[in-house]
């Protein structure tokens, strides 16, 4: 984009217009005939007409309507040395690639760092609730010392009585205990509930890593724009001093005007403006880029980060597919499976439950059954009656929330179709939009010539040539842009209809 907007503005185009101004300014015009000609070399400049001249070679020959600009030396190029040419410093932290900035964002965003702790807390829910439905085994273990004593008659090991202090003490006692539910519905239930709640906190982190490289990508973009529309400017600006110091020599030697001088001095001014606020532009839109990658810094790329790299990758990570099925939209139709099991989890608690368990003991002291150890098996069966009506609260509960997710799903689903159907779109229409770019890019490019050419020979005035100088730049500016938002565009087509999975 630069070395186009160069060419038709450096320093050769320049050195043109520089050759013919000077030209313009020391062309002699031929003086009344004489029996002697003066010499051109000793003789003053004349204000007398012009007239023909005879050919001569490597000049171009004017017009009928043109005065003839005899040849001369094409002088030095301008020397132009303004502190707003200076570019602007580069960023505390420059981007290398494009994985890099995934690499950063993917460690450095709060919440899709929230999002994968989400993923580690739901797995630890659905373990609590397979052990529901697992043995629960508990040992315990005691020793009792009785402080108070007396005597007392007592069995000893062989069947005895003798007498001694009792209570016994101390007494080490020692128990197992093994329970299992075999009937435990809404326990059950509660595993493949934790399953889908599991599935939602991926899908949800599924969704924000495809923001959150729509983001990057964005603001990547973002920033070389910024990058090509401050150099556009500053080439610009040289453009305009320039025309601007050789428009000054030209009035000093007579050939222009000071309305010239006036107007150029007023095309400066509108660049050095443009260049101002396309500076600030450059510096927010590396400021975006830092934030959308979770850095207090603002991030820069280099000149020869390539746009082309950021479409191939983010088409490596994330895989086209339709707009139904998003992960948003994924993510929200399982909010509405998780709210519907809630509700068959509110009626499962009318159910009765039941449970067997087993209890295995050993003392130090002979246990009622003549043995040091006892072995026992229970069942335990709990139907439940009357809760004050806890259960009907959490079923009407369950079902309002099964409506608002239901209620949510479909706005979801409506704003992503939108979205969908306009970043395919948008391809389409920055496509058409940078045709028109380069249409009227090249349009203006002749109007500048022509305004130029125009100037040079005096048919055309210098506010023609600084209206077209300063439609050229705005041309190259927005054909610029229209360049990188089609890539852009690309982008968020790609990223708007995609799965990018973990």
């Amino acid at each position: 984009m630069g070395p186009r907007w160069c060419a038709r503005f450096g320093s050769v185009g320049w050195l043109t217009l520089a050759t013919t101004i000077a030209s313009t300014a020391w062309a002699q015009p031929a003086p009344t005939p004489s029996p002697t000609p003066p010499s051109p070399a000793t003789d003053p400049p004349s204000a007398g007409p012009t007239r023909a001249t005879a050919p001569q070679p490597g000049v171009t020959q004017p017009t009928n309507t043109q005065a003839n600009l005899a040849p001369q030396t094409a002088p030095s190029k301008v020397q132009i040395d303004d502190p707003m040419l200076t570019e602007v410093p580069p960023a505390p932290r420059v981007l290398t690639d494009w994985r890099q900035a995934v690499s950063i964002v993917s460690t450095r965003d709060i919440e899709y760092a929230i999002g994968l702790q989400e993923i580690e807390r739901t797995r630890g829910v659905r373990r609590q609730a397979l052990a529901g439905a697992l043995p629960q085994a508990n040992a315990t273990g005691q020793v009792l010392f009785q402080l108070i004593q007396r005597d007392g008659l007592a069995i000893d090991d062989t069947g005895n009585f003798t007498t001694q202090k009792v209570p016994i003490s101390p007494v080490a006692q020692g128990q197992l205990n093994v329970t299992q539910q075999i009937l435990a519905p809404r326990v059950w239930y509660g595993i493949g509930t934790a399953d889908a709640q599991v599935k939602l906190a991926r899908l949800s982190v599924e969704d924000r890593r495809r923001t959150l490289l729509a983001g990057a990508a964005e603001g990547i973009v973002a920033v070389v724009t910024a990058e090509r529309v401050a150099e556009i400017n500053r080439v610009g600006l040289r453009a305009a001093l320039e025309r601007l110091e050789l428009t000054k020599k030209r009035q000093i030697i007579g050939s222009g005007t000071q309305l010239d001088v006036v107007r150029f001095d007023q095309d400066v001014a509108l660049a050095r403006a443009t260049l101002v606020q396309g500076d600030e532009s450059l510096r927010q839109a590396r400021e975006n880029l830092g934030f959308a990658l979770g850095e207090n810094d603002p991030y820069g790329v280099p000149r020869n980060f390539t746009l082309d790299g950021v479409e191939r990758d983010a088409a490596a990570l994330c895989k086209p597919t339709t707009a139904d099925d998003r992960a948003d939209i994924r993510a929200a139709r399982q909010r509405i499976a998780v709210a519907e099991r809630s509700v068959t989890d509110a009626n499962l608690r009318y159910l009765p439950t039941a449970q067997v368990s087993t209890t295995a003991v050993y003392s130090s002291q002979i246990l009622a059954t003549t043995e040091r150890y006892a072995w026992s098996v229970q069942g335990l069966i709990s139907i439940p009656i009357w809760d004050g009506g806890e259960r009907y609260g959490a079923h009407r509960s369950a079902v309002a929330a099964t409506e608002q997710e239901r209620l949510r799903a479909t706005n979801i689903t409506r704003t992503a179709s939108i979205e969908v159907n306009r970043a395919t779109r948008a391809v389409e229409v920055t496509r058409q939009a940078l045709d028109v770019a380069k249409k009227s890019r090249d349009l203006a490019a002749d109007v500048e010539r022509l305004s130029r050419t125009s100037f040079e020979v005096g048919a055309g005035t210098s506010f023609d040539l600084v209206d077209a100088s300063r439609r050229l730049r705005e041309a190259e500016l927005t054909l610029a842009v229209r360049e990188l938002d089609l890539v852009q565009a690309k982008i968020a087509a790609l990223l708007a209809a995609s799965r990018c999975t973990l």
